[in-house]
Order: C-alpha cells, then structure tokens, then sequence
C-alpha cells in the first residue's frame, strides 16, 4: 500500500500519487492559515461548519485536533506502521 517515500492513493484520474505524510501537530498551523485567509474563526466555522468553539480550542491548544477540522482542511487521517527503534519489542 506504500511507496518507498510514503503511503499512495490513487488519484481522481486513476494514477497513484505519493502521500507525503507529515506530524498531526502541524494542522494547527494550517489551520491558523485558513482561518486567517478566512477572515477569522467565525468565517471559517461557517465555511466549513466547524464550530467556533472548536476551533478556538483547538488553536489554543486546549483541545486535541478533531478529524472534522482534519478533514475540513482537506486531509485524512490514515492509520500507519512504522518501524519501531531497535529492541523496543523485546
């Protein structure tokens, strides 16, 4: 299911693109991006119907990140395995 640089979809045309996965913690920065470009929280809660609330805490770091302001930013979450350091499983 993964390329030697990241996990691959299959695009809308039907070829497969590289993902190039990055940490969770920095869809908050996106996330203050969009809400900039949006002209605030309130606008960008109702573009994409996100509450307010949410999103303030999730900004403020009060709040873990909800899938929902995950995928309204236009990602997913997808599960992956990765190698584990040396004689962690032992």
């Amino acid at each position: 299911m993964g390329g030697q640089n990241g996990p691959r979809v299959e695009g809308s045309e039907g070829r497969v693109k590289e993902m190039t996965p990055f940490p969770v913690s920095e869809i908050r920065s996106r996330l203050a991006d969009a809400v900039e470009l949006a002209g605030g929280q309130s606008a960008w809660s109702r573009k994409t119907g996100v509450s307010r609330s949410v999103v303030s805490e999730v900004l403020s770091h009060k709040r873990d990140i909800p899938e929902s302001i995950i995928n309204a930013l236009g990602y997913i979450v997808v599960s992956m395995c990765v190698p584990a350091k040396r004689g962690m499983n032992r």
